[in-house]
């Protein structure tokens, strides 16, 4: 099954999840620790640690000056993050298809990633391209002169389209990554096309890992935005150290069955019971 697939080789590549969760929060912990220091004076006044109406004006107030060094570090960690993702996920493929991919050497991965690292990009620039697509088309007949009885259609239309869309797009993105590590496997465009047949294909197999890694990950990367509680920074590394793991879990989900290893044969070996070596190269009579 794809996701005990998933995560058996995540347990396995247990550096790399770390490496990924170190990483990530490497990205984005400077712009959440300025936000953090600007709101600590906010939120001091506040008996329960929240914001209402007016400490929020003075927190946006407070906040304006630093507006654009923060789009500038948020938009610096979102291309780095990129650019990891498309290190990390080339690298696990060329390990796991491998035939000796059984040690895990997290140099290995990394090296692995960054000679195809080209390739892989071009398939994340063709996903973002697709993505952009599916969330703008469905808006634009919006942009027409729409009668009041059929504006509600239409946002659910866009809605439903919307949706469908980004998974489409995102389930062709998983699956095109290991076809793109196929022998004479160049275009990115075509490793995504074949992707999106696999998908639709084997819907279940495809869909499975995204409910059970794909949704986890997302509520667990957002769910510390909403936690006030206490040690929250406790609380900020656990979860995202296991949206990590999901992240890890959910690629390797789509991981191809790999045939079990043939016993080398020793040359000492006897042959076989059905095979005559001595007649082998010797034309029948």
């Amino acid at each position: 099954m794809a996701v005990a697939t998933g995560f058996r080789l995540a347990v396995q590549l247990h550096k790399l999840v770390l490496l990924v969760w170190v990483v990530s929060l490497a990205t984005i912990v400077p712009a959440l620790t300025v936000v953090e220091v600007m709101a600590g004076p906010v939120r001091a006044n506040r008996p329960s640690g929240g914001f209402n109406g007016e400490d929020l004006v003075v927190f946006f107030e407070i906040m304006r000056p630093l507006v654009t060094p923060l789009a500038v570090t948020l938009g610096f960690g979102v291309l780095v993050l990129i650019t990891w993702w498309v290190v990390w996920h080339a690298g696990v493929v060329r390990w796991f298809l491998k035939t000796d991919a059984i040690d895990v050497r997290l140099g290995e991965i990394v090296g692995l990633g960054l000679a195809v690292w080209w390739r892989y990009a071009r398939l994340a620039l063709v996903t973002l391209v697709l993505l952009a697509a599916v969330v703008v088309v469905p808006w634009l007949p919006l942009l027409a002169d729409v009668e009041q009885k059929t504006l509600r259609p239409l946002l659910i239309l866009g809605s439903v389209s919307t949706i469908v869309g980004v998974v489409l797009v995102w389930l062709a993105a998983l699956r095109g990554a290991w076809m793109l590590a196929e022998p004479k496997r160049r275009s990115a465009l075509v490793a995504w096309l074949r992707g999106l047949s696999a998908v639709l294909r084997h819907p279940l197999r495809s869909f499975a890992p995204l409910i059970v890694w794909a949704l986890p990950g997302l509520v667990l990367l957002a769910l510390p935005v909403w936690y006030d509680g206490p040690a929250a920074v406790l609380f900020l590394l656990v979860s995202w150290l296991l949206c990590a793991f999901c992240r890890v879990a959910l690629h390797l989900s789509y991981a191809p069955p790999k045939p079990p290893p043939q016993r080398e044969i020793s040359p000492l070996e006897p042959p076989g019971p059905y095979r005559n070596d001595h007649l082998t190269d010797r034309p029948w009579r």
